[in-house]
C-alpha cells in the first residue's frame, strides 16, 4: 500500500489480552503496532497476540524496546512482518537497524525463524522472503534525528519513517506537546526530507488530529492506541449521561 502511495491506517496496541487484538484487527486497521517499548508487553504476549492477528489481513508490526539486534530478532522470530526501530538519531544507528532485520551476508539476524517459519515447516519459503519481505520502520523523534535526517535515509533498506510526535517534542524542549509552532515545524521538515527520499511518513496521530496529518501527505497513520480510545469513549459516555442528570 504504501509504495503505491495509498495511505495505511493503524493503531497501537498495548493491552496483554488477545480478545481485544483479535477485535481489533477484525475492524480494517491496515497494520497495528505491538508496543514494547512504552507497554508491559513482553516477547510471549507478542506471540500471542500476532497469532490471533495473523487470522486477518492487518499486518502486524513490533515496536522493539531499543535498536538492538537481539530484540529485533525476538520479534522477528516470533512473526511480526515488520519492526519499528525507535530513537534513531544518526546513518550508523540506521545501518544498525537494518542489519538488525536481515540474514547474513546483508545483515547480522541470528538463524531460528521459528513461529516466523512455522516452527519449521515453511522454513525453505521464510528464508526465501524473508529480507525482501520483512518490513523495516525507522522512528524519528529526537531534534538530532531531524538535524541528520538526510544522512540516514541515504542508508539503503529502510522502509518508512515514523514520527514520534511526544518525544521530539520534548527534544525541543516542550514535554509532551507536539503543537508547538516549532514542533510543527520540525514535522513538516521530516515529511518533506520524506518526499525527496520517496520514504513514506507515518506519524502517531490521534482521532482528532488524524485527517490534518493525512491532508499534509502523511501516508502511514496512528490513530491512537487501544487504551487511550477506550478511556476516551468511556469519558465522553459518561460525561453526556453526567450532563443529563
Amino acid at each position: 500500500m504504501l509504495s503505491e502511495g495509498e495511505i495505511g491506517l493503524g493503531i497501537w496496541l498495548t493491552i496483554r489480552c488477545t480478545d481485544v487484538a483479535e477485535l481489533i484487527s477484525h475492524l480494517g486497521f491496515d497494520w497495528v503496532v505491538l508496543d514494547m517499548e512504552h507497554s508491559p508487553l513482553c516477547i510471549s504476549d507478542v506471540q500471542n497476540l500476532i497469532q490471533v492477528i495473523d487470522e486477518t489481513k492487518t499486518t502486524p508490526i513490533v515496536r522493539v524496546a531499543w535498536n538492538d539486534p537481539v530484540l529485533v530478532k525476538l520479534a522477528l522470530d516470533v512473526g511480526a512482518h515488520g519492526v519499528l526501530v525507535p530513537w534513531v538519531n544518526t546513518k550508523e544507528e540506521a545501518e544498525l537497524a537494518v542489519k538488525s532485520v536481515r540474514y547474513p551476508p546483508k545483515g547480522i539476524r541470528g538463524y531460528g525463524p521459528r513461529r516466523a517459519a512455522m516452527y519449521g515447516l515453511k522454513t525453505k519459503e521464510y528464508l526465501e522472503t524473508a529480507d525482501k519481505e520483512v518490513m523495516l520502520i525507522i522512528q524519528i523523534e529526537t531534534a538530532k534525528a531531524v538535524e541528520n535526517l538526510e544522512k540516514i535515509l541515504t542508508v539503503e533498506g529502510i522502509d518508512a519513517v515514523f514520527i514520534g510526535p511526544y518525544d521530539l517534542a520534548t527534544s525541543y524542549g516542550f514535554l509532551g506537546d507536539p503543537s508547538q509552532p516549532q514542533v510543527q515545524k520540525a514535522i513538516n521538515t521530516i515529511l518533506e526530507i520524506c518526499k525527496k527520499f520517496k520514504k513514506p511518513a507515518g506519524i502517531f496521530a490521534s482521532p482528532t488530529t488524524a485527517t490534518d496529518y493525512i491532508k499534509r501527505g502523511f501516508q502511514f497513520v496512528a490513530i491512537g492506541s487501544d487504551i487511550g480510545i477506550l478511556m476516551q469513549a468511556c469519558t465522553d459516555i459518561l460525561n453526556k449521561l453526567k450532563s443529563k442528570e
